[in-house]
């Protein structure tokens, strides 16, 4: 029996802004933390404490990334069954974050090990979960263009909260009031989705067979079975590629991109607190910048340019919400990032930075375009497994970026050689996108032919 009391999901917009508020709290100032708890002067680290720095942040962002994966199959099954014990196991995981830096940074403790030791609950609760949990709600809609707009919105939300709460925690002197103002958001959040979400199960006649096979896998043994059990459900959310190999170009894309996201501005406040000694401050308007631009160029995409394009008598009608105007959106998007990024590789000033960091922030709107025109050739309970599967894609890039540009990072120092090879890695996730954009339309064209001809 399939309990469905009636839910709007407009109702889970604000919890992408609240958890964007409680996560960039300490997005800047947990950096200038480490550096005071690994640098004799946090505000210019020497050569040697640069080298170690990016390697604790990069071990520490690799193993986080890789639990991050482990958790993608559990949580798809838990966005079809229970959208709320799904968002709840997040936030709880999530809000471990800022708690254990806050232990790590006490005078008593002053341990770099369990500061970082934030960074595997945030794996375990990453970004890309949490828009994978959102995104899976959204596809539930009515329609393919509110499912598209609902994600992009919802993207625009959670770059809003990130942009405003470093602004406002780089205002107090103490950067540790950022760890309480977290923890404050993430009791909000637990409260609002209570109070919000109605409870939701689906009986398992109404699973699809890969998740009704994990509970039903026989083995030789009980190891046999569990490791069997747990690989099911790990790469479970890959079905849509197996199935379906002509899509694999749009996950590749997504791959090399994250490779990149996953670790770029890791890198970038790494590089401006070593290189220009910024603090939590001045990498708090840094995030401020990004977020803030990325929200306000999806915005202008969903609302402004098509209102111009009408004014101007252009047809809109060649250019559908959940296809061409998405992949145009994001293959426009990536390019300006690649570029942006290449860019930070000559940086000579502070202010150049921030001016750089406008053009890389419309990059950050890359995924919830590439979502929506992905899940556009996809119907009903199909969404939710191909967003699985992108995000899937996702957190296989999280892991290897950490591990290649940190290196890379940790090897050239306070030089900017890591952000040629990200761009160089942004030109390849581009042509792949391209790529299977011409695969997917040609797919498309066929089918259609096909019906036609029927």
């Amino acid at each position: 029996m399939v309990k469905t009391p009636s839910f709007i999901p407009e109702f889970v917009l604000p919890i992408a802004l609240i958890t964007a508020l409680a996560m960039a709290s300490t997005a800047a100032t947990a950096y200038f933390a480490y550096a005071t708890l690994l640098c004799e002067d946090p505000d210019h680290c020497g050569d040697e404490e640069t080298s170690k720095f990016a390697g604790f942040v990069a071990g520490a962002t690799c193993v986080s990334n890789a639990l991050g994966m482990s958790t993608l199959g559990y949580l798809q099954k838990k966005a079809v069954t229970h959208r709320k014990l799904g968002l709840l196991l997040w936030i709880l995981c999530r809000s471990m974050s800022p708690v254990m830096l806050f232990i790590g940074f006490q005078v008593s403790v002053r341990n770099i090990y369990i500061a970082l030791a934030g960074r595997v609950f945030e794996g375990l609760a990453s970004d890309n979960l949490l828009h994978f949990i959102l995104n899976a709600i959204y596809a539930q809609s009515v329609t393919k263009d509110k499912t598209s707009s609902l994600i992009s919105y919802s993207l625009a939300l959670y770059m809003i909260g990130i942009s405003v709460s470093p602004f406002i925690v780089g205002l107090f002197k103490d950067f540790i009031i950022s760890f309480f103002i977290a923890i404050g958001l993430f009791a909000l959040i637990l409260a609002y989705i209570h109070v919000a979400l109605g409870s939701y199960t689906v009986s398992d006649k109404n699973l699809s067979g890969n998740e009704r096979n994990i509970d039903e896998i026989q083995g030789d043994n009980e190891i046999q079975k569990k490791l069997k059990t747990w690989s099911n459900t790990v790469f479970s959310p890959l079905g849509p590629f197996r199935g379906r190999p002509s899509y694999i170009c749009i996950g590749l894309s997504l791959f090399c991109y994250n490779t990149i996201q996953s670790y770029i501005f890791n890198a970038l406040l790494i590089y401006t607190s070593v290189r220009f000694g910024f603090t939590g401050k001045e990498n708090g308007f840094i995030i401020t910048i990004a977020h803030s631009i990325a929200a306000l160029y999806i915005f202008m995409t969903l609302y402004l340019v098509p209102r111009i394009m009408l004014l101007l008598h252009v047809g809109l009608q060649s250019l559908s919400p959940t296809t061409n105007r998405d992949k145009i959106l994001a293959m426009i998007s990536l390019t300006i990032n690649t570029l942006s990024t290449a860019a930070l590789g000559f940086v000579k000033q502070p202010a150049q930075i921030y001016i750089i960091t406008i053009f890389l922030a419309i990059g950050l709107s890359v995924p919830s375009f590439v979502k929506a025109y992905f899940i556009s050739f996809f119907n009903g309970k199909e969404k939710t497994t191909a967003l699985a599967a992108l995000s899937m894609m996702e957190m296989l890039g999280s892991v290897l970026g950490p591990s290649i540009l940190g290196g890379l990072q940790s090897y050239f120092a306070a030089a900017g050689g890591v952000f040629f090879a990200a761009a160089g890695l942004g030109g390849v996730s581009l042509i792949l996108l391209f790529a299977g954009s011409m695969i997917l339309s040609r797919r498309e064209t066929t089918e259609h032919a096909h019906v036609s001809g029927i």
